[in-house]
C-alpha cells in the first residue's frame, strides 16, 4: 500500500505502478548502490521478466524500508526516502540486514565538500568554517554551491532536511 503526495487515497502497490517502481529503483541505484546491488542479487532469477523483476525489487524497498509509521511521508516532495525501522520477523537471520533495510547512503561529495557540508549541518557559519578549515570564504561558498548542485538541492534548508532524512552524518 502507498499514498502519493497531496492525495488522501491509499492504493494497492502493483506491477502496473511503473512510474513509482522506476522512481524507487532509480533512487536506490543512485543513492543506495549497495541496496540496489543486493536487490538485483536477491531477485536475479526473475530478471528475464523485467516488469515483474522491477516490481519485486521495488516492493522489497517498500516492505523493508517504509514500515508502518504514517506520521510522515515515505518519500518526500524532493524524492528523499524517509527510512523507518521495520518490524521484521526475519531480521535476525536476514543476510541483507542494514543493506536492503536502512541502507548506507552513497555520497557523491568529495571529502572536502562533505566536511564543509557537515559543518553547515551543525549550523556553523561560513566565516567559522573558513577559519576552522583554513579556507577562504570564497572556497567555502564554492564547496557549498557545488555540493548542493551535486545533490540536486537548492538551499541549505533543503540540505538540512536531506541530511537529516538520509542520516548521512550519523555514521
Amino acid at each position: 500500500m502507498y499514498k502519493l503526495i497531496g492525495e488522501s487515497i491509499v492504493r494497492q502497490f502493483t506491477e502496473d505502478d511503473v512510474e513509482i517502481i522506476s522512481d524507487l529503483l532509480d533512487t536506490s541505484q543512485t543513492m543506495y548502490p549497495e541496496q540496489y546491488k543486493a536487490l538485483n542479487d536477491i531477485y536475479a532469477k526473475s530478471s528475464p521478466n523485467k516488469k515483474y523483476y522491477d516490481f519485486l525489487r521495488a516492493r522489497r524497498i517498500i516492505n523493508c524500508c517504509f514500515g508502518e509509521n504514517d506520521s510522515r511521508l515515505d518519500i518526500d516532495e524532493f524524492g528523499i526516502f524517509n527510512f523507518e525501522q521495520v518490524k521484521c520477523p526475519l531480521i535476525a537471520e536476514c543476510k541483507y540486514y542494514r543493506i536492503v533495510c536502512r541502507p548506507k547512503f552513497n555520497s557523491q561529495l568529495s571529502e572536502r565538500e562533505f566536511e564543509v557540508m557537515k559543518m553547515y549541518f551543525r549550523h556553523i557559519s561560513t566565516d567559522e568554517i573558513a577559519e576552522k578549515l583554513f579556507l577562504s570564504i570564497h572556497t567555502v561558498n564554492n564547496h557549498r554551491r557545488n555540493s548542493l548542485a551535486k545533490l540536486g538541492l537548492h538551499s541549505l534548508e533543503e540540505f538540512q532536511d536531506y541530511a537529516h532524512n538520509n542520516k548521512i552524518f550519523e555514521r
